[in-house]
């Protein structure tokens, strides 16, 4: 695995690279400890044998990443994430998201929208107000994947999002299919391969 800093108008980001193919870009949430390029440890290897190029990055002030001064906002996580894009030279990419990275996931597809290849949304924020605001803004093909028993963000949530992006596919896990507890929510991501098993074969297509 190749470890890489790049310097960012928004901060120094630390990325996690295995793999050779099309660039998948895995974005952390910001609850520890789920806010780093760990909390795809059982991801990153799978998908590069699949025949893509794994980057897990931990954002300005999360994980291995120096703080920057000031907070970061949502606003410049996206910015930063597309500038990523030209800085690591990466023409067009697959974006993954769990919570706060998904938020800045979607939101990315929206500002990049002849970049970004694929969304897979992973107990996303912002359902609202994608159902609300910005229905049928996003044409890029999505995955969303819940876990059943998610009591931060309900499973709910993840029919908002199907309801708001034209052909989206949805996976709930259900109660009992390895889904291992994190506080008071769900990681689907931390189950290893009945999450993998659902993520490769989207962005393989």
């Amino acid at each position: 695995m190749d470890a890489r800093e790049i310097h960012t108008s928004y901060g120094m980001v630390r990325a996690k690279i295995v793999g050779v193919g099309q660039t998948v870009i895995f974005i952390h949430g910001r609850v520890p400890p789920l806010a780093g390029w760990q909390s795809w440890a059982s991801t990153l290897e799978p998908v590069a044998e699949a025949g893509s190029r794994a980057v897990a990055v931990d954002l300005p002030g999360y994980g291995e990443a120096a703080r920057p001064e000031g907070a970061i906002s949502t606003e410049s996580a996206v910015d930063c994430v597309l500038e990523l894009f030209d800085r690591m030279s990466i023409h067009r990419a697959a974006l993954v998201g769990h919570n706060w990275g998904g938020l800045i996931a979607w939101r990315a597809a929206l500002l990049g929208k002849n970049r970004v290849t694929k969304l897979v949304l992973i107990a996303a924020e912002g359902a609202e107000q994608m159902g609300r605001d910005l229905r049928g803004e996003s044409q890029t093909p999505t995955l969303i994947v819940w876990a059943e028993e998610d009591s931060y963000l309900p499973a709910s949530h993840a029919q908002v999002f199907a309801n708001a992006i034209p052909g989206a596919r949805k996976h709930i896990f259900a109660r009992g299919e390895s889904q291992p507890k994190l506080g008071s929510a769900e990681a689907p991501q931390l189950a290893g391969k009945p999450f993998n098993d659902v993520l490769i074969p989207f962005l393989k297509e």
